[in-house]
């Protein structure tokens, strides 16, 4: 009984050590249960699984537009090395497997496809006639190709060839392919005689005059036997301030009656009474006796043509002048631009200097006075090279008259001023034939309706500076030369070598315009 017991022991001990395994490996299936279910369910990670980054708690998938969107963002980092030009392309940032993107990847994709259009507004000066544009000219230096110089697949250099650059269109691509307004085209009997363009450059400058400078100039009303005593004639061009206009052409003549006629008859019979911006252009001999423009009911022509042809352009309205500038397109000059024309950048009194010289412009005090060829006194020409800006005949600009402007000007400037907003008078400026030396002061001004136009007002017109607009270079003395410009070929004789006078032919007769006292 004795050995029968121990045997039950024995095997009482050996029971202990399977019922142990069976616990621990229920123990183990447990815990293998659980942590299968919380991976599962994201509660619990594990990293050795997965790598160095930890999956998020809810996994994103990308979808269809997203795949697009990285594979091609990746394809053109690889493709696009740098444009034309040496500048350089910021490499685009690739999405790794599992980032979630943070953009609007529908818009990303239509942007990347988008067709390229050249804004005119972001075109650079010189780029429609393919001039290096900044963007090029200081673009940072040129990457190494990755893989070495020849390693750009020839798909690649196909891609940088056609990619436009913002600002950069083709060197030789036109106006008109880039999307630019292009102007009307000129009538080509009114291109082929009109006048030729003197550059002014353009700055800063001091408009008007001192009071001080003013006053003494009505004193010398004495030296001419005048009497100036109204102090409201130079008060307005006070005080002087500061004005900026950009650089700009002017015409070196005065239109010429020659040329207006041919404007007329371009547009047609009786255009003068309400073609003008639906306004009366011009009064010829039928409105205005003294008129140097006839009209027989078809035709338009110049009144004694062997006299007057070449005499400027009287009797036309403000809306005339805007009208026939605009024709070629151009237009009237701004009272700013006109003054800086007239005085230079040594802003001087007179078109020639500071002091009056009677033998440079046309004025009351000189015998038998009327007007005269507009090539005419050439010692009297401007620093630019502009005829007649003193004298002859004073000239319509494009601002309305008010008094107080300068005052105004001075407080708040405008750069490129182009004058009050509205009025009942425009701006003319230079004085004429019929005008003592004062009016002729080229900061002096003057000032009538446009309505009423007068044997003493002309105009010319001025054109804006672009890279493609030719004008005439200056010759020696500061004069425009003179031929067949690049601003048209001109119709003008030479100028002469001294101011012709109307003596062989009396001016016309009538009631004398009374612009200036006496």
């Amino acid at each position: 009984m004795k050995d029968d017991y121990g045997s039950l022991r024995r095997r009482t001990r050996d029971a202990g050590w399977q019922w142990l395994m069976i616990g621990l490996m229920l123990g183990l299936g447990f815990a293998l249960v659980i942590c299968v279910g919380g991976y599962a369910l994201g509660a619990i990670s594990f990293p050795p699984l997965e790598g160095d980054t930890a999956t998020p708690s809810v996994r994103i998938v990308p979808n269809e537009t997203e795949v697009a969107q990285q594979a091609t963002m990746q394809q053109t980092e690889t493709s696009v090395a740098q444009v034309p030009g040496g500048a350089e392309v910021a490499p685009l940032v690739s999405l790794e497997p599992g980032d979630t993107p943070v953009v609007d990847a529908a818009q990303t994709l239509a942007d990347t496809f988008a067709p390229f259009t050249p804004t005119p507004s972001l075109l650079p000066t010189g780029a429609a006639a393919g001039q290096e544009t900044p963007l090029a000219a200081e673009s940072s230096p040129e990457p190494s190709p990755v893989g070495g110089a020849d390693a750009t697949p020839a798909g690649a250099a196909a891609m940088v060839e056609d990619t436009p650059v913002l600002g950069t269109p083709p060197g030789d691509a036109e106006p008109a392919a880039l999307g630019l307004p292009q102007p009307p085209a000129i009538p080509p009997e009114l291109d082929a005689i009109k006048t030729e363009l003197a550059e002014v450059t353009g700055g800063t400058f001091m408009m008007g005059t001192t009071l001080e400078e003013a006053t003494q100039a009505m004193d010398e009303c004495q030296l001419y036997g005048k009497t100036c005593e109204d102090l409201s004639w130079v008060s307005d061009s006070t005080p002087p301030h500061q004005t900026t206009v950009d650089t700009f052409a002017i015409e070196v003549y005065e239109v010429s009656v020659t040329q207006f006629v041919t404007f007329l008859n371009w547009m047609g019979p009786n255009s003068h009474k309400t073609q003008c911006q639906g306004q009366p252009c011009a009064q010829t001999t039928q409105e205005q006796e003294n008129s140097l423009i006839l009209f027989d009911g078809i035709t338009y022509s110049v009144r004694n043509p062997g006299f007057y042809s070449q005499h400027p352009a009287t009797y036309v309205t403000w809306w005339g002048a805007v009208e026939y500038c605009t024709t070629l397109n151009r237009r009237l000059p701004t009272e700013a631009e006109w003054e800086r024309a007239a005085r230079g950048s040594q802003n001087r009194i007179y078109p020639w200097g500071f002091e009056f010289d009677i033998q440079r412009a046309m004025t009351s005090i000189v015998d038998q006075a009327g007007t005269v060829p507009v090539t005419s006194y050439p010692s009297g020409v401007s620093p630019y090279g502009a005829f007649n800006m003193a004298g002859n005949v004073s000239e319509w600009v494009y601002d309305w008259y008010q008094p107080d402007y300068y005052t105004q000007q001075l407080n708040a400037p405008d750069p490129n001023p182009k004058g009050p907003i509205a009025g009942t008078e425009k701006v003319h400026r230079g004085g004429s034939w019929d005008t003592i030396p004062l009016f002729l002061r080229s900061v002096h001004r003057m000032s009538q309706p446009p309505g009423n136009p007068t044997a003493a007002i002309g105009f010319r017109c001025v054109a804006d500076v672009t890279p493609s607009l030719p004008v005439t270079p200056l010759a020696a003395g500061g004069a425009a030369a003179t031929g067949a410009g690049a601003g048209g070929a001109p119709t003008l004789p030479p100028a002469p070598t001294q101011p012709p006078l109307p003596t062989s032919t009396p001016a016309p007769s009538g009631p004398t315009p009374t612009l200036a006292p006496g």
